[in-house]
């Protein structure tokens, strides 16, 4: 195993140990997770227990940041609201920095023109001990609010209606596929019908938006967050989505917040893991819920089986769903990848429930009065096992979408799939889907393949030779979303339309039209 002092300086520490520790058994898996657990030594993991406490100190100096911030840059606040926003995070409950906090928000928000937001902090300056000699200033701000509304007749200062809690639309005619995978159409759909429109089961921000965007639901909200009052990390865009996260996952995760930020430490596709874990979260309470029953569902595959239909199911049941749809196999003994793998994964599990459960001293409290309680690594190592079916790709954000993940994927696909900027994951046919067929999305990974592939080939042949293997190009990159383009392939796009605007640009420009973003700019700026 790597020592100590090594982990500590990895980039991405907790998957790094883990690939030690395959390394060190030579990828021979254990025979059962309970081995692993017994071998399991709590000092491979060098970081200690802690948490970041809330400090008026440490708040009345990131509020002095932001300031600054704001005075250097009034036209961009936004690195200013981040800092006040951290100061508020960080002040102790019933402190007047709490107050000034959001007192300087709403200056922020009042010069913005931004009227709502700056009277809701200026209620929360009120109402988390703004100093009174000082309330005359959030009463004049508040005065010049309404008779800036009053004169323009705006009704910006009504509260927004909260966001739909409706977790997906889609269309009534879906179903599973006849072999129980996939997703088909029992009629016949036309070319741009929308299909599914789902948001976010469950989320998981990167460390640097903690501040800027909700914790929940992934919303900016004008950076006008509310702070969990029991920890730093954290901040919400509602009281309903401080409640819905407290509820799923942050009872649990509140004490361990700090924790987590190391142990899911390192590039973007780590916080799949931490996905995996929330996912988790939602088995513990139903297990604590009832035990038994939950236990004799997650252990009796006919009682399992009845969670593989994702259409006839509530939203509390889809961690049994994943668990359904994706059955415990043993490791090829001749696959050294899956033997690997299978080392890999056994260590995570149970390095992830030694920091998120074993040291979470209130969870743990509550699971040794459960019988029961000693099968829940084995439901963790389970999920661990489905870390692919987490999406890492959306900027800021690591996400699972229950329904977008059972759409299967192809090199022929009849339908896209993108994000919009609420998070929501939207398939939109590309063309007629006739009663039955399964509906399906890009292969991302078999395209980069094919289209590598064939850019080689026409990249060594001359433009007025290549336009079949230019056709051929594009109309495999057509059907890949332009967000989701690797650096690889714009790379060979870029090169090919270099190419061809040479030899013959009036063949070219329009076959790009279809990627380059709308804009009033010439196609010329595009290539490289």
């Amino acid at each position: 195993m790597l020592r100590p002092e090594v982990v500590e300086k990895l980039e991405c520490p907790s998957v790094g140990l883990a690939t030690s520790w395959a390394i060190g058994r030579r990828s021979v898996p254990c025979e059962s997770l309970a081995e692993c657990q017994s071998l399991f030594k709590r000092q491979y993991w060098p970081f200690p227990k802690a948490k970041i406490g809330k400090s008026s100190s440490k708040a009345a100096k990131l509020r002095e940041q932001g300031n600054a911030a704001y005075k250097q840059s009034p036209d961009d606040p936004a690195k200013a609201l981040e800092l006040y926003n951290q100061s508020i995070a960080m002040a102790e409950e019933g402190s007047a920095d709490l107050g000034f906090g959001y007192a300087n928000r709403s200056a922020v928000y009042f010069n913005r023109k931004l009227y709502r937001e700056c009277l809701q902090n200026i209620e929360l300056a009120r109402r988390h001990n703004y100093p009174t000699e000082m309330r005359p200033k959030l009463a004049d701000r508040e005065q010049r609010v309404r008779e800036q509304l009053k004169e323009t007749g705006s009704s910006s200062a009504a509260a927004k209606p909260n966001a739909p809690t409706r977790h997906c639309s889609i269309k009534a005619c879906l179903e599973v596929g006849e072999d129980g995978e996939g997703i088909r159409t029992n009629r016949s759909l036309e070319d741009g019908a929308k299909v599914l429109v789902e948001k976010p089961f469950v989320l998981v921000l990167e460390a640097e938006l903690a501040y800027q965007r909700c914790d929940f639901c992934g919303a900016t909200n004008e950076h006008n967050l509310r702070p969990c009052t029991g920890c730093t990390g954290v901040m919400y865009c509602s009281e309903e989505c401080q409640e819905q996260s407290y509820q799923r996952y942050h009872q649990f995760e509140c004490e361990i917040v700090d924790d987590l930020q190391l142990l899911f430490r390192g590039p973007k596709p780590t916080r799949m893991f931490h996905v995996v874990l929330r996912l988790f979260w939602h088995a513990v309470l139903l297990f604590l819920e009832d035990p038994e029953a939950f236990l004799r569902r997650v252990e009796t595959p006919a009682e399992l089986e009845q969670y593989r239909d994702p259409f006839a199911l509530e939203p509390t049941d889809y961690v049994l769903h994943l668990l359904a749809i994706y059955k415990d196999r043993e490791p090829n003994p001749e696959d050294s990848k899956d033997m690997t793998g299978r080392c890999v994964t056994q260590f995570m599990a149970i390095l992830m429930y030694a920091i998120a459960v074993k040291e979470n001293v209130s969870l743990w409290s509550r699971l040794q009065a459960v019988e029961g309680s000693e099968k829940l690594p084995h439901l963790l190592f389970r999920l661990v096992q489905r870390v692919a079916a987490m999406d890492h790709k959306m900027e800021g954000v690591t996400c699972f979408y229950p329904f977008t993940r059972r759409l299967r994927r192809s090199s022929t696909p009849n339908a896209k799939q993108s994000v919009d900027e609420q998070l929501q994951s939207i398939v939109v046919l590309t063309g007629p889907v006739a009663e039955g067929q399964e509906i399906t999305i890009l292969d991302e990974e078999e395209f980069t393949i094919r289209f590598t592939s064939l850019a080689t080939r026409s990249s060594s042949t001359s433009p007025f030779t290549s336009i079949k293997l230019a056709t051929d190009l594009v109309t495999v990159a057509s059907r890949m979303p332009r967000e989701s383009f690797s650096c690889t392939v714009s790379s060979y796009l870029s090169s090919y339309f270099f190419m061809s605007e040479l030899a013959c640009h009036r063949f070219t420009a329009p076959l790009a039209s279809f990627w380059l973003p709308t804009t009033k700019m010439p196609f010329s700026t595009y290539v490289v």
